[in-house]
């Protein structure tokens, strides 16, 4: 029988990954009209139970979003609005990347200040910006600033990692995904300067394993949230399908709170907290800065 700390958590789970899809229709990785993942495919990218995915995609259902029929997956029917889903079980007010990163592509001067254990996330909604900026000439921002603060690459983290300490093959698939996403955000930046934006990209490497991803967009608005760990099995892309208990991180789909320079003292106080974190060790414990040294 399931308990309720236990049914708390899983609804707290599928409430995270309803969001993440809902945030990925609204960006337009699942237009109006195409068939979501298979709910395997979901789990395993997400690394969460089929069972979640199944709630999840309950939520999205009776939010009117999509549509399930048995033997033809899961069709998007509506794009909903920038704001947080509604749905049962949902967590009302979870503030998301995708209006904030919209809102600061509308400036004249855009500044992304990133810290995460990949830029998964932050590709996506680059993506949906150079549309709006290229194809559909909505926005015509004159500079974009982007620095990205990632976990160093040399060692194994403690995170995603297999619980056996001599295999490393779960770190290998990190390291493999995360150097994709870098290359994909430093394609669009030079797709933007190709087209004439003054866009830049600069990256640095610190030696640790991210505790929280944090974003600062255009040094007035802040996402925080903390990674939380979970034990887990995570499929191999190999023919056997190989599956290698692991651990690993709520990553794509990890709460977020928003903190902004306007939002009171408290909010205000933690924003030049971490943005003060951000720049100590952009300056002082980056491999790039330690070999100026």
């Amino acid at each position: 029988m399931e308990t309720s700390a236990a049914a708390e958590g899983l609804g707290r789970e599928s409430a995270r990954v309803a969001e993440f899809l809902r945030e990925r229709i609204t960006d337009g990785t699942y237009p109006r009209g195409h068939l979501l993942p298979t709910q395997r495919q979901l789990a395993a990218e997400l690394k969460v139970s089929r069972d979640t995915v199944q709630r999840a995609l309950r939520q999205l259902v009776e939010a009117g979003l999509i549509e399930a029929r048995q033997g033809s997956g899961s069709r998007v029917v509506r794009v909903p609005s920038l704001g947080p889903l509604k749905a049962p079980g949902a967590l009302p007010g979870v503030p998301s990347l995708e209006p904030l990163i919209r809102q600061a592509f509308e400036e004249r001067k855009v500044s992304l200040d990133v810290f995460t254990l990949t830029s998964e996330t932050l590709v996506s909604h680059l993506a949906v910006q150079e549309d709006r900026i290229l194809r559909a000439r909505e926005i015509r921002p004159e500079e974009l600033r982007i620095r990205m603060l990632l976990p160093a690459e040399d060692a194994p983290l403690a995170y995603p990692r297999a619980k056996d300490p001599d295999d490393p093959r779960i770190w290998v698939r990190w390291r493999t995904m995360a150097r994709r996403h870098t290359r994909k955000v430093r394609q669009v930046v030079d797709r933007l300067a190709d087209a004439g934006v003054d866009a830049r990209l600069e990256i640095q490497r610190v030696p640790m394993t991210p505790q929280f991803k944090l974003y600062i967009l255009n040094d007035a608005h802040m996402l925080f949230g903390p990674y939380e760990v979970i034990d887990t099995v995570i499929p191999l892309e190999d023919e056997d399908e190989t599956q290698v208990d692991s651990y690993d991180v709520l990553g794509a789909h990890s709460a977020l709170t928003y903190h902004g320079m306007s939002e009171g003292d408290h909010a205000a106080a933690f924003f030049e907290s971490m943005r003060g974190w951000f720049d100590s060790n952009w300056d002082i414990l980056s491999e790039a800065s330690s070999r100026k040294r």
